[in-house]
């Protein structure tokens, strides 16, 4: 999907960037083009409004030997040369070519003149010999004038080599940039796939699990039917405890989905003691912590007050408190709850292992394990502290973590505080 997405990303920027492109050099050639007819076109209206004396081309056709000899000031516009034939009214010959100087050879203005009448045209341009002509008739004479288009042609094919050149150049270097944007655009993208795509896989190994040892012990309970539900507790035992690991994940998926969904309305803050709130939570933990042989010591100051949701702010301090409880046997926990300035500041500190500083860096990460192989005894998915962040991020607050070995791991939760529960 990912390739696909990249494909797309790069073919929709080098369309875009082509025709953009096209468009600018279309522009530009044609707007080339159309100023050198332009000016030719005046050159020739200016010479058919002047007397046959009065021109002064300077251009040699015929059996020149390509060398020109330089044009005269007022032999045309800029660097266009001009000349005049006149025709026969009725044999349409050349009667005359420009006797002020100009050098060409009757023949070579017999053949202009005859290419010029065979177009049918009053105007027009003969290719061969780079000629841009206008014909004037009168009863007695036909006045044809020339304009010679070299420099024009010239000027236009080096333009076109020009603009095939900075085209492809352009649209290379754009293919180039939008390979190496459509890798930096789409990186978090393909990033965010590849950790749900693994957290798929080990939640499927976690829901097949506890699945596997409900079907089995399912088939033991129907294996003896004479059996009391006394008698079979264990096997009903366990059943509930992989029920209930399965209800934990799902749950934390649930919330997960319902922090992503936009449409989600938010849930109600109210006035809340949270110094209180601290200490219901952490009641439960400390029948844990002393089976596992873990001092717990807890420094809460009272009457700490936020704004906020009792139920998820519960839910935060249960991760926390758990994540402590379950790396810290045998050791020690600290909580504590103050408030600094506006801010009701919360600690969660565990002498458990240390976390790694590269996984440091990401353990707030959806998905995201220290350790890639699950252990049945810690249990978790990789959802508890992604979602401890969201909750804070919900309060307005922050959290972080550090790992040391002077302080050991700690988890600090900053909420903005109020003076009291009845503060507007």
């Amino acid at each position: 999907m990912i390739k696909k997405l990249r494909r797309k990303f790069v073919i929709t920027n080098m369309v875009f960037v082509t025709a953009v492109i096209l468009a600018a050099l279309i522009t530009m050639c044609v707007s080339n083009y159309r100023r050198y007819y332009s000016d030719s076109m005046r050159a020739i209206e200016q010479t058919l409004s002047r007397n046959l004396e009065d021109l002064k081309p300077a251009i040699d056709f015929g059996k020149a030997t390509g060398n020109r000899p330089q044009r005269p000031e007022d032999g045309g516009i800029g660097r266009i040369s001009v000349f005049t034939v006149i025709l026969d009214v009725t044999s349409n010959t050349v009667s005359a070519v420009n006797d002020s100087g100009i050098q060409i050879d009757t023949d070579t203005a017999q053949t202009a003149a005859d290419a010029a009448l065979s177009s049918g045209k009053t105007s027009g341009t003969i290719q061969d010999m780079a000629l841009r002509f206008k014909i004037e008739k009168t009863d007695s004479e036909t006045k044809i004038v020339f304009a010679d288009i070299t420099y024009e042609k010239d000027n236009m094919q080096s333009l076109l080599m020009l603009s095939v050149l900075i085209f492809v150049l352009v649209l290379l270097t754009s293919f180039f940039i939008s390979v190496y944007l459509s890798r930096r655009a789409l990186s978090p993208v393909q990033e965010a796939w590849d950790k749900q795509h693994q957290f798929v896989a080990d939640a499927s190994h976690e829901l097949k699990t506890p699945l596997t040892v409900i079907l089995a012990n399912l088939d033991i309970l129907k294996s003896h039917p004479e059996n009391t539900i006394a008698e079979e507790k264990r096997w009903l035992d366990n059943t509930e405890e992989e029920a209930v690991r399965m209800k934990d994940l799902l749950q934390d998926l649930l919330f997960l989905a319902k922090e992503d969904a936009a449409a989600a309305p938010p849930a109600p803050h109210t006035p809340l003691n949270f110094s209180q709130v601290v200490w219901e939570c952490i009641l439960p933990f400390e029948s844990v912590a002393y089976e596992q042989n873990t001092t717990m010591t807890e420094d809460i100051k009272d009457n700490t007050f936020v704004s906020g949701n009792e139920k998820q702010l519960k839910q935060l301090l249960m991760i926390l408190l758990d994540n402590a409880c379950k790396y810290a046997k045998n050791g020690e926990i600290l909580v504590t709850l103050e408030q600094k300035h506006e801010k009701a500041v919360l600690r969660v500190k565990n002498t458990g292992p240390l976390i790694p500083k590269e996984d440091l860096e990401h353990i707030f990460e959806r998905f995201y394990r220290a350790s890639k192989s699950r252990s049945r005894e810690t249990g978790g998915y990789g959802l508890g502290l992604s979602i401890a962040q969201s909750i804070v991020h919900n309060h307005k607050g922050s959290i972080k973590a550090s790992s040391t070995t002077q302080e050991g791991t700690v988890f600090t939760v900053s909420l903005p505080a109020r003076k009291s529960s009845i503060e507007p």
